[in-house]
């Protein structure tokens, strides 16, 4: 069983959020929605909304009947259940690779005095190795693709500084398109989709049940780490009772409100949704 210390799903502006953050007694799961960029809604909501509570209900059902099973075909599962619910959410209208809804997940599972950690795309998993140190887990070709937007966008912003974010969102929108057709591909990036494929791509780590805590979190809380600086892995860790983790988000957004997405650190969001679980073995 795992004992849950935080839990914050939360969105970054006004928009649903397109992240989902779930538990059930051997498994935790975090999961951040691509937020699409055809402009389509499915059931009242954005695709990356939809997408990413249905894998959430999803993983809740399966996780609740996974005696014996391997991760591997939970996840399976999982997935199958999602493409049919697309199938008939859309009337079985076929997509275009780079139009499907899709979303990187991180996954823990306590498995006898083991955890398994597994992630796909860029959500991350940070725990300590036996030595102590404090690591986030995971890794994806997707900051890649990312650097060739912010290129786009670091070039628009120089011709034209004073560009709004929907400006700006227009003069980068082609490379988003661009990158997401190598979605799911060899020489592209792995994500969940509406297939299986991906499956055979994902990170997976075995490490030994010491108690210690282990944090789950999407790429919007991790901005604190990677975009900004202002926390280590190790901080993380120490968020492990609610009013900390709400402390930690706060923190995020002031940082965000008061940093130019443009000029300073550069981002197409000023604030993005953000998700986190911090889970103790019990």
């Amino acid at each position: 069983m795992l004992q849950v210390c935080a839990l914050i799903s939360e969105a970054g502006g006004t928009s649903a959020n397109e992240d989902a953050a779930g538990h059930h007694g051997d498994w935790a799961w975090v999961i951040d929605g691509a937020t699409g960029i055809s402009g389509a809604t499915i059931t009242g909501l954005s695709d990356a909304a939809w997408f990413s509570r249905q894998v959430d209900q999803a993983l809740r059902r399966h996780a609740a009947d996974s005696d014996g099973l391997a991760t591997d075909t939970v996840l399976r599962r999982v997935v199958e259940d999602v493409a049919q619910a697309f199938i008939g959410a859309t009337e079985g209208h076929p997509r275009a690779r780079h139009e499907r809804p899709s979303a990187a997940f991180a996954l823990l599972r306590r498995i006898d005095d083991r955890l398994e950690m597994t992630t796909l795309g860029d959500c991350g998993i940070i725990h300590r190795d036996r030595d102590g140190r404090a690591g986030v887990f995971g890794s994806s070709n997707i900051p890649v693709f990312e650097a060739r937007t912010l290129h786009a966008a670091r070039q628009a912003l120089e011709a034209t500084p004073d560009l709004t974010p929907a400006e700006l969102w227009n003069q980068v929108v082609g490379q988003v398109r661009a990158n997401r057709q190598s979605m799911n591909t060899a020489d592209g990036y792995w994500v969940l989709s509406t297939d299986t494929e991906a499956l055979a791509h994902v990170d997976r780590q075995m490490v030994p049940l010491d108690n210690g805590p282990v944090a789950l979190v999407t790429d919007g809380f991790l901005r604190l780490i990677d975009l900004f600086g202002r926390a280590t892995a190790s901080d993380f860790l120490d968020l492990d009772d609610q009013a900390r983790a709400e402390t930690a988000l706060r923190d995020l957004r002031r940082i965000e409100a008061a940093d130019d997405p443009h000029h300073g650190h550069l981002r197409l969001k000023r604030s993005d949704d953000a998700s986190l679980i911090v889970v103790r073995p019990a």
